[in-house]
């Protein structure tokens, strides 16, 4: 150990133990030290990017780990290509549906022939 390296213990429960080296498995991480130093720098990094829910120009989003395999096995299959984009179209389409897109598309032409007349 380096000087500038100070030794932490923690405890955790067999479960949080076993999902923890799952998941480094899944991800080919060899070092638990290393892994636990990179959750803890990526957990501060998200808390101050954290606004009442809002991070930087966006919203965190929680998914069950049903949820969370559907998008993935949607992306493998070729259904979607992101599941960031495919979340993002259904949270669009819900609050600017097709219908109020094409009035706004509409009144806005009006408007533009109406402008376009007063020249």
């Amino acid at each position: 150990m380096s000087e500038k390296e100070v030794a932490v213990s923690i405890r955790m429960t067999v479960d949080e133990v076993q999902l923890m080296e799952e998941f480094m498995a899944e991800k080919g991480i060899d070092s638990r030290s290393q892994f636990i130093r990179d959750a803890v720098s990526g957990f501060i990094s998200l808390q101050k990017r954290v606004t009442g829910g809002a991070i930087g120009d966006g919203y965190f989003i929680r998914f069950n780990e049903v949820q969370m395999g559907a998008l993935r096995l949607m992306v493998e299959d070729g259904t979607i290509f992101s599941e960031e984009e495919f979340v993002r179209k259904c949270v669009l389409d819900r609050i600017v549906s097709p219908e109020s897109e094409a009035d706004s598309a509409s009144r806005s032409f009006k408007a533009a022939q109406m402008a376009s007349k007063m020249k």
